[in-house]
């Protein structure tokens, strides 16, 4: 007697529903997707128990006439196509005719909708994927779909589910990010009756700060280029604003969210050295094609498609781009010598460099005396700048001569000839002189009159009041204001004036990852200022800076390492050179 046997319907539907429903997340997409294919122009979302319990979505799109309601829940029943040719031609989000059967296979499914010009309103009630009632109820123009006890009859997929506050933040960032891709289209959101996202349509980047902040408004490049009928606009964020992972960076293709499996290593060859390692870039990137240059239908819940050039795609990523990076404007003179407005450590007395560089701190700041900046040039004797000759292991500058590369100092000691990266080199110093000043309690702190507001969505600004204590602890006072917005009221001075709010974001971000003792409190916030003050590549560097960079880079404790573990320095000795030409 044979084995094999066909499925029952019942059956089949609940595999299907494994591939299409991973979670209530991913019925929110599915059904936000029929809502948009509908027309709509405003979405009202609920959902209780991170949607287990109860989802509720509604819309004011065209609705369905009476006899679509029961059809709309019965598996490969569609609208959208009719022929096999019509799969080369997909202009709608949805057009499988899977979802709502999935749906409706493990939960208790209601839809109620109606039309403009009829007299009432329709509603079916499902369960276990088959229909228990149909009646006719008030008019309204739309569709309302309500979901409630999701996974009851299948409770091994509730079982690996994340906890109720992961669920959540899933179905948060999926409404954001699908808000993102329809800016014309007006979405609120209502988790367990409190409002979380409340946004009016608007234009494209209006709606990028709605969701992700106000702060980002200075610190995002427009994106804008066209090839061959393609054409690829957005933002990319500024390479001083950054976050500590890619959880900031969005692409949609045709308004849809898509995963570019090559989009990391484009952000990456395009920013290079712009960054420091760690860190990527913001980005919201829209792609506009021909419907038949994509094939939408290889990935069960539609995250990739398959372009008919991938080069093409990848080509005109990277040219949008480079192009936007290039044009960047160099940094002046006046921004180099803020970024090393720390004076050279050890030797104390007192100045007011701080109010010289717009500090507005009282306070007195370090500085090393008789040091002077007056009348360097290349080839002058950096020991004889001060009295007190600078010595620190064996690194012990003796003469510069300049940079090459827009990147490489060339410095000459008594052991042999130095090539110092600027950038690495100044992270250095300001990693090693921001470490001691916090584990030493050797700031000061400055109440500011008037407060930084960041703006960011509200489960960042949970997390962020979640690490005021520890945030207080180095300086740094916060306090909720409203939403997703957040007020910073006192600050270290050990963080650059104007740089407060990025450096936080930027130490936010980091502890998300994982729990930080002091010690490690302390190192990832030194890196964050380092990161954030530090010289970059490229950067116009005078020679006075050159030379107060090497004497302070002399006095570090570990002057050939950056923070990260880059080398800061490479050493080619008399013996090196001499071997090279053959003198010994």
């Amino acid at each position: 007697m044979g084995i094999i046997q066909t499925l029952s319907p019942e059956l089949i539907n609940q595999i299907a529903a494994g591939e299409v429903i991973e979670s209530a997340h991913s019925i929110l997409k599915e059904l936000i997707e029929n809502s948009l294919d509908a027309k709509a122009t405003k979405i009202e979302v609920l959902t209780e128990n991170a949607g287990l319990s109860r989802i509720l979505i509604s819309d004011n799109g065209v609705g369905m006439a009476r006899e679509d309601l029961p059809l709309c829940v019965k598996r490969y029943a569609t609208s959208k196509i009719h022929k096999f040719q019509d799969l080369e031609h997909i202009f709608t989000f949805g057009f499988r005719g899977e979802a709502l059967a999935s749906i409706a296979s493990v939960s208790k499914l209601s839809i109620a909708s109606g039309m403009e010009g009829e007299r009432v309103a329709y509603e079916i009630k499902t369960e276990d994927g088959k229909v228990t009632s149909e009646k006719e109820i008030p008019h309204f123009v739309g569709t309302r779909i309500e979901i409630t006890d999701l996974f009851y009859n299948t409770p091994v997929r509730r079982k690996f589910l994340k906890t109720e506050i992961g669920e959540e933040k899933k179905n948060r960032t999926r409404l954001q990010i699908m808000s993102l891709a329809v800016p014309n289209v007006g979405f609120r959101y209502v988790q367990n009756g409190k409002v979380v996202l409340n946004l009016n349509p608007e234009p494209a980047f209006e709606r990028v700060l709605s969701i992700y902040g106000e702060n980002l408004r200075d610190h995002l490049l427009a994106v804008s280029v066209e090839r061959n009928g393609i054409r690829l606009h957005g933002w990319i964020s500024h390479p001083d604003f950054y976050k500590s992972s890619r959880m900031s960076q969005f692409f949609f293709v045709n308004q849809r969210s898509i995963e570019l499996k090559f989009s990391a290593q484009i952000l990456k060859r395009c920013y290079g050295e712009l960054l420091p390692s760690g860190a990527f870039p913001y980005a919201f990137l829209f792609f506009e094609l021909p419907a038949n240059f994509i094939d939408v239908n290889v990935h069960p819940q539609k995250k990739e498609i398959r372009f008919l050039s991938e080069d093409t795609i990848s080509g005109l990523l990277f040219q949008g781009i480079q192009e936007v990076l290039r044009t960047s404007t160099p940094v002046e003179f006046l921004e180099m010598r803020r970024r090393l407005s720390m004076p050279i450590p050890y030797v104390h007395g007192e100045s007011n460099l701080g109010e010289e560089m717009g500090l507005g701190l009282a306070a007195t700041l370090p500085y090393r005396e008789h040091f002077s900046l007056t009348g360097i040039s290349p080839g002058i004797n950096l020991n004889l700048l001060s009295e007190t000759p600078t010595k620190h292991h064996a690194f012990v500058p003796k003469k510069h001569y300049g940079i090459i590369f827009e990147t490489f100092i060339l410095a000459e000691a008594e052991d042999g000839l130095y090539i110092i990266d600027q950038h690495t080199a100044h992270e250095r110093i300001r990693y090693e002189e921001v470490l001691r000043d916090l584990k030493e309690k050797a700031y000061k702190t400055q109440v500011l009159l008037t407060p930084i507001r960041i703006e960011m969505t509200i489960e960042e600004a949970e997390e962020a009041l979640s690490s005021k204590e520890a945030l207080a602890e180095i300086g740094i006072s916060i306090e909720p204001f409203s939403g997703g917005t957040i007020l910073i009221r006192e600050v270290p001075s050990y963080i650059d004036p104007g740089k407060e709010q990025e450096t936080i974001l930027d130490f936010l971000e980091r502890r998300k990852t994982r729990h930080l003792e002091e010690k490690q409190m302390f190192d990832e916030m030194a890196k964050c200022v380092a990161c954030r003050s530090a010289i970059k590549k490229g950067d116009m560097v005078s020679d006075h800076l050159i030379a107060e960079l090497l004497q302070r880079l002399s006095f570090c404790e570990n002057p050939s390492l950056c923070p990260h573990g880059r080398p800061t320095l490479i050493k080619l000795s008399r013996q090196d050179l001499e071997k090279m030409f053959h003198r010994i």
